[in-house]
């Protein structure tokens, strides 16, 4: 698709192969293409131009019809010739952009690169609107539960996140929630059907770094008595988390760095190019700048990462979301004080959010009636002899 290649991205949402095969053979090395076989597995955050085959309204499914006319303003719908004719009303009615298939390929690209420049602002709108209206799921625990705007940010910043194929950078201190924040931007991707892989970086040793991520073969060193999946292997199709990145040498930092940029490693012992699509997801509570500033971190590894920066603040600074956190952790059914509240909100949190939990688990242990008092929350803190 010569003229198409300012587009640079394209989704195609399709369950037929002649179609598919066609959208494909369109499609240079240039041209970033996903292909998606419903719309609920769909990002349309860095796509330039979605195109929605017809057939996929074929079964009158409500939610494919309701997605298709919330995108029809932004889409191009291809319209098979063997489509029904209830459908084909169905799109004339809806949709701005529609082509028939089979189609001429130079009359496909100038249509696609025209409407490519005509709907840019039409899907941002849409996008907008989209994260101004999902929440972060209830379940991960209340950790970005509350009205105050520090926390009402962070939550922008990883549903953005989520909607995103770029890596992301969560930062904050131990217990704020980064491990969550990972696991929500996953479970709210387009890739959550696979199991995002989670890895810290402080139990990986030094000399044992590149089998861990790229993996070996047979024989490729001694006790390699078989072959060994690394974790970009593992990984592929799906989400890498890499936790306590800070901890990272150099020479991994590089690493990392070869294979965001290309995508490509080689296992140990092995000549053979393999290539992993994998979204990397990484947390520190180190102080970055600092590492930049010393020479610890690498630059050109931290601006190829830090599109997507979440930071994540430590609960002392937003303490009048502890309520909601609280009435959310805790058991159907348990309730607790107003006084019993305004302790934990006296209180500094030095463990943050994970040591809110710890002291809402004493406490409800220490209820006997479902009721959570004052005199029932328990800091744990230990006083040693002087």
């Amino acid at each position: 698709m010569p003229d198409v290649q300012d587009v640079i991205s394209l989704s195609l949402v399709s369950r037929r192969q002649d179609i598919v095969n066609f959208i494909e053979a369109m499609c240079p090395d240039e041209i970033l293409l996903t292909i998606a076989s419903g719309f609920s597995t769909l990002s349309l955050t860095n796509t330039r131009l979605l195109l929605i085959d017809a057939s996929l309204f074929k079964d009158y499914d409500l939610k494919n019809l309701e997605y298709g006319e919330k995108c029809a303003e932004f889409s191009i719908c291809i319209l098979p010739q063997d489509i029904p004719s209830e459908v084909m009303m169905y799109v004339e009615r809806n949709f701005r952009y529609i082509i028939p298939f089979p189609v001429n390929a130079d009359y496909f690209r100038s249509f696609a690169l025209r409407v490519a420049g005509e709907t840019v602002k039409i899907k941002k709108g849409y996008i907008s609107q989209k994260l101004t209206q999902e929440k972060i799921p209830e379940s991960f625990f209340g950790y970005f539960l509350g009205n105050s705007s520090i926390i009402k940010k962070v939550r922008g910043q990883i549903l953005r996140a989520a909607y995103s194929r770029e890596p992301v950078l969560i930062l904050g201190e131990t217990g704020t929630g980064k491990t969550t924040a990972a696991e929500v931007i996953h479970t709210m991707s387009e890739r959550r059907e696979k199991k995002m892989v989670s890895v810290s970086l402080s139990t990986i040793v030094e000399t044992l770094a590149e089998s861990a991520f790229f993996g070996h073969v047979r024989g490729s060193y001694t006790n390699a008595e078989s072959e060994c999946r690394g974790y970009f292997e593992e990984a592929n199709g799906s989400s890498l988390f890499l936790d306590e990145l800070g901890v990272a040498s150099t020479s991994l930092q590089a690493m990392l760095l070869t294979v965001l940029e290309t995508g490509n490693y080689k296992k140990i012992g092995e000549s053979k190019e393999h290539h992993t699509d994998v979204r990397m997801i990484f947390a520190t509570n180190e102080n970055l700048e600092k590492m930049l500033g010393n020479g610890r971190f690498r630059k050109d590894l931290y601006f190829r990462i830090c599109d997507n920066l979440i930071c994540i603040p430590p609960l002392r600074e937003h303490k009048e979301d502890i309520r909601g956190m609280a009435e959310n952790y805790l058991d159907p059914g348990v309730m607790i004080t107003d006084e019993a509240v305004e302790l934990l909100q006296e209180y500094s949190w030095p463990g943050n959010i994970r040591e809110l939990h710890k002291c809402l688990r004493r406490a409800m242990l220490n209820s006997g009636n479902n009721v959570i008092t004052a005199d029932m929350i328990d800091f744990g803190e230990i006083s040693f002899p002087q």
